[in-house]
């Protein structure tokens, strides 16, 4: 049955390029991690895992809907359709709160292009009940770029009975977040509090940011605790819609779409810039104004496959960084 259905997949093209015959699987191709362990985590932390979704197919894929496998796990999807040639990324989030020691989760994915299919995505994780973090993440929540580093805490509680427990280092996964902890206090029932904060460094880009600081301690059954970090920057500039998909084209076909670039106020465009020659980005507006149509159009090379460009859009916005709208197209053959 399994070599029948790759047969038929192959007959619609999907494997493209990747497929080295009829025993591969596209699956594993375009969802190259399935499961997840975070190792031992703390009681009542926030935990998250990105899960790659990567096109390298012929054929444009759609994410129709998931289901979580316990109301403990939350999803967010980067893109639900992903073009030939691009990725996106499954978002699992696991709250801990309501439990202890061993523990599984994850979503089930469901695909309705190029043709109907699920896929389990799976989290496991070992909860340890003498370590909880309150809240259970560092989040930001929205952010606007200011002039002084933004900066956020939680406090972590220790009881596991050892006198001597201490952090002892600290690491994050990028240079966009200095971490820092430090000792509240000891009570008499034994429970020692840190307060752990995350300073955002400047430059972080519009959109959707996470990071995680990892916490070294002189446990040695437990050395690290992981601790996520996430934020929602906005500049002063928004796009709508920021991915402008083209779909399937001809070559030498020519096609337009138009993209509003806004802010709250006036502003001007001072220079739009794509990656590619075959994309022609005109302001249809001039002056100041609250909202400018970019009118973008599309010459179709003669090259078949994927195709890709980035148009950046510069404003006389003081310290606004250039804004981004991304294209994606399918070239036929000839």
């Amino acid at each position: 049955m399994r070599r029948l259905l790759v047969i038929f997949l192959l007959g619609l093209g999907i494997c493209g390029g990747t497929a080295a015959g009829a025993d591969s699987d596209w699956l594993t191709v375009v969802f190259p991690e399935r499961a997840h362990d975070f190792g031992t985590v703390a009681r009542g932390s926030q935990i998250r895992y990105s899960f790659p979704v990567v096109n390298r197919t012929n054929s444009e894929i759609q994410i129709a809907d998931w289901r979580t496998k316990c109301g403990c796990t939350n999803v967010r999807v980067g893109a639900r359709v992903i073009p030939p040639g691009t990725q996106t990324t499954v978002e699992a989030t696991l709250d801990t709160t309501k439990f202890q020691g061993y523990k599984a989760s994850g979503l089930t994915l469901v695909i309705n292009r190029p043709v109907f299919v699920e896929i389990d995505l799976n989290l496991t994780c070992f909860i340890r009940g003498d370590i909880t973090l309150a809240p259970g993440q560092i989040d930001f929540g929205i952010l606007r770029r200011t002039g002084s580093p933004p900066s956020a805490a939680l406090t972590l509680t220790y009881a596991g009975g050892r006198s001597d427990w201490e952090i002892t280092e600290m690491k994050t996964e990028t240079a966009r977040v200095k971490a820092e902890a430090k000792e509240i206090n000891r009570t008499s029932d034994g429970q020692i509090h840190w307060r752990v904060t995350a300073t955002l460094q400047p430059g972080l880009s519009d959109g959707y940011f996470k990071d995680e600081i990892t916490l070294l301690t002189n446990d040695p059954t437990v050395k690290a605790i992981p601790i996520s970090v996430v934020a929602n920057v906005r500049g002063a500039v928004s796009v709508t819609p920021s991915i402008v998909n083209f779909g399937p084209v001809q070559p030498g076909q020519t096609l337009s779409k138009v993209v509003h670039v806004r802010s709250s106020s006036p502003f001007a465009i001072t220079k739009l810039a794509s990656t590619r020659t075959e994309l022609d980005p005109k302001d249809s507006n001039s002056g100041s104004l609250t909202d400018h149509a970019v009118n973008l159009t599309l010459k179709v090379p003669d090259t078949a496959g994927p195709y890709h460009a980035v148009v950046k859009v510069e404003t006389d916005l003081k310290g606004e960084p250039p804004a981004q709208i991304k294209t994606f197209a399918t070239v036929a053959p000839r």
